[in-house]
């Protein structure tokens, strides 16, 4: 009785056959690849609009956090220039009420409501220089010159860091708006932006000037 020939190893493990049979599966079930093909790209999708929303909310955080601080200084600086004018032109008090309520407004409110009211300030600031134009002692005062001097650089600094933030908020709502990025931001943390919104955060700095007339 002859012995049984060896079998080779791609026989014993009919890696032929194994092959066809995986080559059939993969043709017969074509549409379940394309289904994970889809899968993968929309997933991968989703985390690069996660990113892109994360970094887009940290910006208009940033960004909003420098006019936060920028109108705060100005708060401040209006407290001294209506101390100097009041000096100066104590009787002059519709015009410095006018300030002194445009800023309490302002520190005061939030929302639409807050961009309005620092609007306002604005404007009242415009009367009150024009006023201190009667008043030669106050206008040729250095403590007044530098204030206003200060103030102005602060309003082009305001403007600016509006802008940028106005720029960013609109650049986070238009990807949030987008497929996919309004199912991330639904299904995420990422807070949603206003323009130029500073919210009750302005809570915390000091409370307005105080001026008995």
């Amino acid at each position: 009785m002859k012995p049984a020939p060896e079998q080779s190893f791609a026989e014993a493990t009919d890696l032929s056959g194994r092959l066809i049979n995986a080559t059939n599966f993969v043709l017969d079930h074509w549409w379940l690849w394309l289904l994970l093909g889809a899968g993968l790209w929309l997933f991968l999708r989703i985390r690069r609009q996660h990113e892109l929303l994360g970094s887009l909310d940290e910006r208009c955080e940033a960004a909003f956090a420098d006019i936060d601080a920028l109108l705060a200084e100005r708060h401040a600086l209006i407290g001294n220039l209506v101390e100097t004018v009041k000096g100066f032109a104590g009787q002059e008090h519709r015009v410095l009420k006018d300030v002194i309520d445009a800023r309490a407004r302002a520190m005061e409110s939030a929302g639409n409501a807050r961009m309005e009211a620092e609007t306002q300030i604005g404007q009242s600031l415009i009367s009150l220089f024009a006023v201190t134009e009667n008043y030669p002692a106050l206008a040729s005062s250095t403590h007044f010159s530098e204030l206003r001097a200060e103030l102005t650089r602060m309003e082009d600094r305001i403007t600016a860091g509006r802008r940028f933030y106005n720029l960013s908020v609109e650049e986070l709502n238009a990807v949030r708006r987008a497929f996919p990025g309004n199912l991330v931001a639904r299904a995420t943390t990422i807070g949603r932006h206003d323009k130029f919104t500073l919210g009750e955060r302005r809570a915390e700095f000091a409370e307005p000037v105080k001026v008995g007339f």
